[in-house]
């Protein structure tokens, strides 16, 4: 039980570490390798556009071959790039050993849950799930607080050469103790051979302009509306294929059908947006006011805390599976959160985001594991036909709404600062007395080092100038943080106002999750296995024990038979 402990967290601290290491350090890593801004992004935009693609072709794969194989081929792939770069090291080779680390951070998600869910037996399987994907989300704070130690030691080498380590040791781990092997069947078609590039271009081709769009300005750049021609015309490539498919790679009608599973993505894409705050403005505000990240450990720290104690809150939901009420009250300690830090001032410090952030971090996990059993809710209930579908489609909204957050905030957050700037120096003259004496004291700071008078003046409005930028800043970040408040809000009315309409109709999202298999509820009957190759039979770790008492309970209605 220690050893698999110790691999979920291993194997969970890499992948997250892959995406945040660089994430969270962009400034020093374009230093180290004598890029721009822009071209720094390309290292995000590389990891993202391989990642979320590699969820789909790594579910088939796991059914098809086993997700060990996966595993070993995408790490190797990333240990070659890797090696490449350290011998290259220019841009080039740092972009393609990204990509290469976005398809290996697939399986190792994966595997960071099947790990963890190995320690407990039965129902209790989805207490794995939940630290599984806890350690997930360590990444962000830990990336903060270890960055310094390689930059100053190895530089950009340094991340490098301890990504490639723990590569290594995830290459060790999973081969020297292997999780229980699901049974194969075929997966792959040969119009997979069209479906999947359609649908990886798409989704690359999205990225980029989320990546790019603020960095080179969205109306500036013609080439960020050419690629997003191309992908809607491969998502209308990719629908058309994939829906008249009699074995489709993503079943498009199940998603459509109802509008239930559009609704989620929706929710889980308008929520990413909202939980941009803590990545967007907390921590960028500190950066502004002169704070670099170990002077912020201590935040951190708390934010690590936050995180682990969201999915510990989620275990109390689970015996009466109130999950829709657990990412309610996500989403509204977010908005309550951002409120508050929306009267930041120049003196702000760490210490006023101790509270709130450690809560905005709670509320993401909460959030992340609600949205993950409401939808393996309905999974389940349909006899797990549709999981490659469940996967393709929390991915992406996950990946892509976090993405989406941060374009939208920064966006609004550069043009709120230039109002917020050109405002204040339409106000600020000289012909003010007291914009004249603080200038003028200013200069006075300097009198020591410049003995020219008109030296001393033109530095005392150099330096009243970059009071204004940062003055024009923390505005900025206000009005962010208080965007972020009414968009909690506005998505709490309208999840509030589906609940509502769902009760008027007499079903419930609770009352639908308790017709399904779970940890702690009545047990289900068994759904009828569909035919096609495509059906497999539901896991024990989602099924309970049987439980005479029970027997009178409504059951899950049997799947409709796979379209053949």
């Amino acid at each position: 039980m220690a050893a698999f402990v110790a691999i979920s967290l291993l194997l969970g601290l890499t992948q997250s570490l892959g995406m945040n290491l660089v994430a969270s350090n962009l400034p020093q890593v374009q230093g180290a390798l004598g890029a721009t801004t822009a071209e720094g992004a390309w290292l995000l935009t590389a990891y993202f556009a391989t990642n979320i693609p590699a969820s789909l072709l790594l579910t088939k794969f796991r059914l098809h071959y086993g997700l060990r194989l996966f595993a070993d081929l995408a790490i190797g792939l990333f240990v070659i790039a890797a090696v490449v770069h350290l011998v290259a090291n220019d841009l080039s080779s740092a972009i393609a050993a990204r990509a290469a680390l976005g398809i290996a951070a697939a399986p190792l998600s994966s595997l960071t849950v099947l790990y963890m869910a190995e320690v407990f037996s039965g129902p209790k399987k989805v207490i794995g799930l939940m630290f599984g994907f806890a350690a997930l989300q360590t990444g962000a704070p830990v990336s903060r607080i270890i960055a310094e130690g390689l930059f100053l030691h190895g530089q950009w080498h340094g991340v490098v050469m301890f990504e490639l380590g723990l590569a290594l040791a995830c290459f060790a781990a999973i081969n020297l103790l292997r999780v229980t092997p699901v049974p194969r069947q075929p997966m792959f078609d040969g119009l997979d051979i069209v479906s999947f590039p359609l649908y990886a271009s798409a989704i690359a081709l999205v990225t980029v302009v989320l990546t790019q769009g603020r960095l080179r300005w969205w109306l500036d750049t013609p080439w960020l509306g050419e690629c997003l021609v191309a992908a809607a015309v491969c998502a209308g490539l990719f629908v058309i294929v994939e829906i008249n498919r009699s074995k489709p790679m993503v079943n498009l009608r199940w998603l459509l059908h109802g509008g239930y599973m559009v609704r989620l993505g929706l929710a889980i894409t308008l929520s990413r947006m909202v939980l941009s705050e803590q990545s967007v403005g907390a921590v960028g505000l500190l950066n502004v006011l002169g704070l670099l990240n170990e002077q912020m450990h201590t935040l951190f720290w708390l934010v690590l805390l936050g995180t682990v104690a969201g999915f510990v809150v989620t275990l109390l939901f689970l015996p009466k599976q109130r999950f829709d009420l657990l990412g309610l009250i996500a989403v509204a300690i977010v908005g309550v959160c951002a409120y508050v830090d929306s009267h930041a001032t120049n003196l702000t410090r760490p210490e006023n985001f101790y509270l709130t952030q450690t809560l905005i971090a709670m509320a993401a996990s909460m959030f992340l594991a609600s949205s993950i059993l409401l939808a393996l809710v309905r999974v389940v209930a349909d006899g797990l036909r549709n999981l490659v579908t469940f996967i393709v489609l929390f991915s992406t909204t996950n990946a892509l709404g976090g993405l989406l957050g941060s374009a939208v905030l920064g966006t609004y957050l550069a043009q709120r600062q230039t109002a917020h700037y050109q405002h204040l120096m339409q106000q600020a003259t000289l012909a003010d007395p007291q914009v004249a004496l603080r200038t003028q004291q200013l200069g006075g700071a300097v009198a020591r080092v410049l003995g020219d008078a008109a030296a001393r003046g033109n530095q005392g409005l150099a330096s009243f100038n970059q009071q204004v930028v940062r003055e024009s800043w923390v505005l900025a970040y206000n009005d962010v943080f208080l965007a972020v408040a009414w968009l909690a809000a506005a998505v709490l009315a309208w999840v509030l106002l589906l609940k509502w309409q769902l009760w008027r109709r007499g079903h419930t999202v609770v009352s639908f999750a308790s017709q399904v298999p779970g940890p702690f509820g009545p047990p289900a009957a068994a759904p009828a296995p569909a035919p096609g190759r495509d059906a497999a039979a539901t896991p024990p770790a989602l099924q309970s024990p049987p439980n005479p008492a029970a027997s009178a309970a409504p059951s899950a209605p049997a799947p409709a038979p796979a379209r053949s």
